[in-house]
């Protein structure tokens, strides 16, 4: 079948190529009968149309709010749906037994601290004896088995010192542990934003890392697209995309982050655009689909050529061409829809007059008598 196809598509090539040539060989054909025709010019013009693409609000932040201590579930002071503040209350974890061990661990220092008191206050009375006895040295008063013994004890009293002190230094990292427990004790909002998600209820034991709440922000948003692979490789950071919702609302957005990997099946790369979501006269909501209207040339010009003027003939597209007075069909490569007319990207070039209006009943190589459309010395649209 695609052999049969090939054949039907090369026979056609020739028969037009043929046909072609042999009104150019008779340059009489058509000479007592001149077709008027109206005109129009291939103009340059900046490619400011856009395509629509579908993309949805994303929220720049979502997180799950896990349990940082074990315990018991004592309250739960939010349910889904419910706005929070950074810092709220949302729930609290064995709090009574937090605080104990957190009292338990400021006791504990406050012992060690009256050790090391009492450790001072002896090293200090034994070194007033060993002062007392090495002032005794030149004198028949001077024992010096007392003096070496209060030599060592000095020693002794001094490393007892040592280990009190290094003892205040584990207890005081107990009770911080233990007052940093007792705060996470008590969950906390980590951002703006709503409840999506209740994972626990009143009486429930918890362990660490266990997931209580999953919340989203509803005002830090941004919008995420795939955006066709030939589109998004044009555009650069900051440019201006025109953003409009479901119900018709419409705001300005500006290219934010473009992807660096393309999707292999849908030909498509992301897409990240920022907005000012306070100038939206209604909430927008985490997951609504909005079209974005996607510049196909944004700050690009191409030549292009009026609607009127194509002619489609077995799939080809084709358009005459006045030379001389005569109308010469070519054949064109057409890119996008620009309003009325369509990106020329072969076939014909700017400053082309191109035939728009007769053109249905033209033969190649026929006389033509022009009749310029309003407006087209100036490269306006019909």
């Amino acid at each position: 079948m695609t052999k049969f196809k090939n054949i039907v598509s090369k026979t056609f090539h020739i028969s037009f190529i043929l046909l072609t040539i042999i009104f150019f060989l008779n340059k009489n054909a058509f000479s007592q009968s001149a077709a008027s025709v109206e005109t129009d010019l291939v103009v340059l013009e900046s490619l400011n149309q856009t395509i629509p693409v579908i993309g949805r609000i994303v929220s720049l932040k979502e997180a799950d709010v896990p349990a940082a201590v074990i315990g018991k579930i004592e309250k739960v002071l939010v349910e889904v749906g419910d706005k929070v503040k950074e810092g709220q209350i949302l729930a609290l974890i064995d709090i009574e037994r937090y605080k104990w061990l957190a009292e338990i661990a400021s006791a504990n220092v406050a012992a060690t601290k009256a050790e090391i008191k009492s450790a001072k206050a002896e090293t200090n009375i034994n070194l007033i004896e060993l002062n007392r006895m090495e002032n005794l040295k030149e004198s028949s008063a001077f024992n010096v088995a007392k003096y070496e013994r209060l030599q060592s004890l000095h020693i002794s009293l001094i490393a007892k010192e040592e280990i009190v002190e290094a003892k205040l230094k584990s207890i005081l990292q107990e009770e911080k542990l233990a007052k940093l427990n007792l705060k996470r004790a008590t969950v906390k909002a980590p951002f703006d934003g709503v409840i999506e998600l209740k994972m626990i209820e009143l009486g429930e034991a918890v362990g660490l890392g266990f997931t209580l709440f999953k919340l989203v922000s509803d005002s830090l948003l941004e919008i995420e697209a795939d955006v066709p692979s030939n589109r998004a490789r044009i555009l650069k950071i900051n440019n201006d995309i025109k953003i409009a919702t479901t119900d018709n609302l419409s705001f300005n957005s500006k290219l934010r982050a473009l992807g660096v990997r393309e999707n292999s099946n849908s030909r498509t790369i992301p897409v990240h655009l920022k907005f000012n979501n306070s100038e939206i006269s209604r909430n927008l909501f985490v997951g609504e689909n909005v079209n974005i209207f996607v510049p196909i040339g944004p700050g690009l010009k191409a030549p292009t050529i009026h609607k009127d003027a194509i002619l489609k003939r077995e799939g080809m597209s084709l358009v005459y061409v006045v030379e001389d007075e005569k109308a010469i069909i070519k054949p064109l490569k057409l890119g996008d829809g620009v309003g009325n007319r369509f990106i020329v990207l072969g076939g014909v070039k700017e400053g082309d007059i191109v035939v728009v209006k007769g053109n249905e009943r033209l033969r190649p190589g026929q006389s033509v008598k022009t009749i310029p459309t309003k407006n087209s010395d100036e490269g306006e649209k019909k």
